[in-house]
């Protein structure tokens, strides 16, 4: 098990997948998953390999006037929920399911792109900690895909916490509040975002100036507000300028 789909809790992340490039609702985004999966399993036999084409054809007919972010990124069809409880989303076509380790290559990458793609918040040397606290933040797994596909943000949680010279593993266990507490003010601006988890972060954050500028074009006035209650709870948190590398 993975970031991908956590070991914990019921939940798992489909952002690769192009999910949130559709210009949609969490409501709507649950709908349009299930009608994926329902017609999946109405539609494609395992054993009749035209099934898949036929399927995705369909698909990609109907969903084609559903608004995009981004004209450019391709929303895979195969993402549906994987499980009984409709709670967990993941690729229907993935081998695990099928039993044939090509069968990805019916999707729009194939086979060698869905298998090789690691994103970089499950690239992390704290990938982990990050892992159980989206667990625990998200409610079902369109904020868990939100959480995990953010990269840059997380990233940049991680060196306002470096560059306030506090230890970056420490954190999710004396700050968990706090941090949870951030992520929930992030995901209430997650929603006009097209997070993919291959975005590029131009921004290594080299500074605390650097990542507070960052966070607060995010966050905006919640920025402030929350940065306002951490240096009440932290006081003497230590603080450096210029280069940093944790």
């Amino acid at each position: 098990m993975s970031l991908c789909h956590p070991e914990k809790g019921n939940v798992s992340c489909g952002a690769c997948c192009g999910l949130f490039n559709l210009k949609l609702t969490t409501k709507e985004y649950k709908n349009l998953l299930l009608e994926r999966t329902n017609e999946f399993k109405k539609t494609v036999d395992f054993s009749i390999r035209h099934s898949f084409p036929i399927y995705r054809k369909d698909r990609e007919t109907k969903e084609g006037s559903i608004p995009k972010k981004d004209e450019m990124t391709y929303n895979c069809p195969f993402l549906g929920y994987v499980d009984e409880t409709k709670h967990r989303i993941g690729c229907m076509i993935h081998p695990i399911f099928t039993g044939d380790p090509k069968s990805q290559n019916f999707s729009f990458y194939g086979t060698s792109i869905c298998q090789a793609y690691d994103c970089k918040t499950k690239e992390g040397a704290l990938a982990d900690l990050w892992e159980d606290l989206f667990v625990e933040i998200a409610k079902d797994s369109i904020e868990f895909s939100f959480l995990s596909a953010d990269h840059i943000f997380t990233y940049a949680v991680e060196k306002f916490f470096a560059h306030s010279l506090l230890n970056t593993e420490t954190m999710f266990h004396l700050n968990r509040l706090e941090l949870m507490e951030l992520f929930r003010i992030r995901l209430e601006t997650s929603a006009s975002k097209n997070f993919t988890s291959f975005e590029i972060n131009y921004d290594i954050f080299l500074t605390l100036e650097s990542v507070e500028r960052y966070l607060s074009s995010e966050l905006g006035s919640e920025w402030n507000q929350w940065k306002l209650e951490w240096e009440k709870k932290n006081p003497n948190r230590g603080e450096v300028s210029g280069s940093f590398d944790k």
